[in-house]
């Protein structure tokens, strides 16, 4: 049985390690040396199971790597089978039906079947497991096995939008056996597996042996954790890695040589001012609208530096998707229309705004930018600096705030805007109809067409200030291809990088 990680409690004298040091040092090939990657990513996850925490770096880690799901959005962005073989849609659109590859095994041997397939996704409707998207999930009624290799789910409506939500990392299968230990150690399908978790500075992976697909070329990989700006500065200058992941920020040395190239990731990270729609004089179209004309898109997206040119938003969906409407002129920068809408809706100079900022680098530098633009429309800021505990308690559960600058990572959300008691207090039932629609979509034409009407909905409403997308590239040593750019999913996906010439 193929274990799902190593145990290296070895009991050689410090001189025999010493010993073995350095004749690895000396005996290695340099072929050995192009069989591993090793890659700088900014946070640590909690937890190494992405169907129980939302911190992304777990998915960064494990999706498509260690775990996998039914579907999966591939590196051309095209939504495709990985463990299911087809799926098919019943005419009135309430039963999926999941063809299942055969011959899958879990790294520890135990098989992957269909009655494995409906486990886990029971989970996620298991609202004890706390599973972070289980929201994509709520029109499941029922999940069943028809057999080993054929799943069928039925829904309470029809969900246009279900293959997309098996592809998320919340949404990879997992073993009834060594669920509950994924946390510590993951136990997936993927073509990669767990060898150890350094906590606090790497976690490596290695090669799955009995991987079910096409073998990688990469033996490992290790991730390893960038704690400071300094330290992953020094650390690409000795060449301890490869490359890094999601760089927002990096010294111009690294950017301009000849050795290093930065790959742009088609994630959907979308940069916006969250507005309380229930919050007066919020509450007011006119005011909402103000904020729009008062706030400098393009000046708040500088705060990453000059060498990154993020696409600027007019609503909350990406400029890579098809379904994609360009509304960013419907509100243009104009302070002195935002004062006339201000006055129009009752608003006086000097009124007291409050925005609440997020422990992270856009919060401290973009929340003053954003704070300069509403003082010259004649608000009087304060900003409430908050750590992440208490922004995810006080704004987004208490609902307790005015304005907050935030991150929205999580890719085709646009859906968040239909939730009931959602933070932004945003409840439109126009909305909720189109979304409705969009649910019971049964082409890709139609489907666009009804996202279109979407994003146009939340943009006239002036729901949010929709700044811009954040410019996720990844800096990798140019020898390196076979990357992943294209999905939008964070993720660094292992099954097609490998070394172009030696190093």
């Amino acid at each position: 049985m193929q274990k799902p990680y190593k145990s290296f409690k070895l009991s050689l004298s410090r001189s025999l390690k010493h010993l073995l040091v350095c004749a690895f040092l000396l005996f290695s090939l340099p072929l050995q040396a192009n069989e591993q990657v090793r890659l700088g990513i900014q946070l640590e996850p909690p937890s190494l199971d992405p169907t129980r925490t939302a911190a992304a770096s777990a998915g960064e880690i494990t999706w498509c790597n260690i775990f996998e799901g039914l579907t999966v959005v591939n590196g051309e962005g095209l939504l495709k089978p990985r463990l299911a073989k087809e799926w098919s849609l019943s005419e009135d659109g309430l039963t999926y039906t999941f063809k299942l590859h055969k011959g899958v095994m879990f790294h520890d041997g135990t098989d992957f079947n269909a009655q494995v397939a409906a486990f886990s996704l029971q989970r996620i409707l298991n609202a004890e497991n706390q599973n972070p998207q289980r929201k994509w999930f709520e029109q499941v009624a029922s999940i069943t096995a028809e057999d080993d290799y054929t799943l069928i789910i039925h829904l309470y409506r029809p969900d246009s939008m279900l293959p997309f939500a098996l592809s998320l990392p919340a949404a990879v299968m997992v073993h009834p056996e060594s669920a509950a230990n994924n946390g510590e150690r993951p136990v997936g399908t993927g073509p990669y597996l767990l060898d150890h978790w350094d906590k606090g500075n790497a976690v490596t992976l290695e090669r799955n042996p009995d991987y079910w697909g096409k073998q990688p070329v990469l033996d490992s990989a290790s991730f390893i954790f960038m704690k400071t700006s300094v330290g992953t500065e020094n650390a690409l200058a000795e060449g301890l890695v490869d490359g890094l992941l999601s760089v927002t920020r990096v010294g111009n040395r690294f950017v301009i040589r000849p050795d290093y190239r930065m790959n742009a990731r088609k994630l959907q990270s979308k940069m916006i001012l969250a507005i309380n729609n229930a919050k007066p004089p919020f509450n007011d179209l006119q005011v909402r609208r103000a904020l729009s004309h008062a706030i400098d898109r393009k000046r708040v997206s500088q705060l990453y530096g000059a060498q990154f040119q993020p696409d600027l938003i007019g609503s909350h969906f990406p400029p890579s998707h098809p379904a994609y409407v360009d509304l960013v002129d419907r509100y243009p920068y104009n302070p002195e229309k935002a004062r006339i809408l201000l006055a129009e809706g009752g608003v006086s100079e000097g009124k007291p705004v409050r925005l609440t900022i997020p422990p992270t680098d856009y919060g401290r530098y973009g929340g003053l930018i954003i704070a300069e633009d509403l003082e010259r429309v004649g608000f009087k800021v304060e900003l409430e600096q908050v750590d992440w505990p208490t922004w995810l308690d006080k704004v987004f559960t208490q609902k307790d705030y005015e304005l907050t600058l935030i991150m929205h990572v999580e890719p085709m959300d646009l859906n968040i805007y239909a939730r009931d008691n959602y933070y932004f207090n945003y409840d439109n039932q126009d909305f909720k109809q189109i979304w409705e629609q969009v649910l019971n979509a049964r082409n890709n034409d139609d489907l666009n067409r009804l996202l279109g009407d979407a994003q146009r909905k939340i943009t006239e409403d002036a729901v949010n200030v929709f700044l811009f997308m954040r410019p996720e590239q990844n800096l990798m040593d140019k020898r390196l291809a076979g990357i992943w750019n294209k999905t939008p999913i964070p993720s660094f996906v292992l099954e097609d990088v490998h070394w172009t010439k030696a190093r």
